[in-house]
């Protein structure tokens, strides 16, 4: 039986980058591990990228939604009375209920 291979798209690029930035990777990482390095080190910038780009979507929704519907408020204490009410009809308590 053969193992397979599996390929991936490798896209071969020229970066400019600082100086000091070049010879601090090159006292860092071996020469054959370099270019891992780098697309880590992209990696994971771009996901902070997106991660920053969804969270300032879900700002604008929520501004949205503020303008929409107006402040909310709080249904927090409405479950915890819901609780409270089905642990009395049930005759038992619950552990929340012991704050």
């Amino acid at each position: 039986m053969r193992a397979q291979v599996r390929t991936t798209d490798v896209a071969r690029v020229t970066l400019v980058l600082p100086g000091k930035l070049w010879e601090d990777v090159k006292r860092l990482a071996p020469s054959g591990r370099r270019s891992q390095l780098v697309a880590e080190a992209l990696a994971a910038e771009v996901s902070r990228r997106q991660r920053q780009v969804h969270l300032e979507d879900i700002s604008q929704f929520q501004d949205y939604l503020r303008r929409k519907y107006g402040e909310m408020t709080s249904c927090v204490d409405d479950i915890i009375q819901m609780r409270e009410e089905r642990d009395m009809e049930f005759g038992g308590t619950h552990a929340s209920n012991s704050r």
